[in-house]
């Protein structure tokens, strides 16, 4: 009987884990595991610009070929930091526009996921 509790408890959190986890420019749900490369922080100056990759795979770390859409927020001015060759490919470049602080976000399937871009 304390072996199946063990063993019940055990699977309980493993579930939580591959549920809910997350990571910076990485999330992790049951059925989907959603990157944006490269992973860190983005700074450029105007005009400069950096290729971006959305990596989409299934619980079983299969590639998956689902759309994609990407976005930039917009500085104070309510200008878009940027703008992307392809708003709906997994491999993209995007070029720096106008000087601020936000985040450039990669949804697919409900599921968002976000890196923190300078520019200036």
């Amino acid at each position: 009987m304390k072996k199946i509790i063990i063993l019940s408890s055990l699977f309980i959190c493993l579930i939580a884990c591959f549920g809910a986890c997350t990571k910076r420019g990485k999330i992790v749900n049951s059925t989907m595991i959603l990157q944006i490369e490269p992973a860190e922080d983005i700074t450029l100056g105007i005009g400069d610009f950096k290729e971006l990759r959305a990596i989409v795979k299934d619980s079983k770390l299969q590639d998956v070929d689902e759309p994609v859409r990407w976005s930039v927020s917009q500085n104070e001015s309510g200008e878009d930091l940027g703008s992307f060759s392809s708003k709906s490919l997994k491999n993209t470049v995007f070029t720096a526009e106008s000087s601020g602080e936000g985040t450039i976000t990669l949804f697919c399937q409900g599921v968002t996921v976000s890196i923190n871009i300078t520019v200036s």
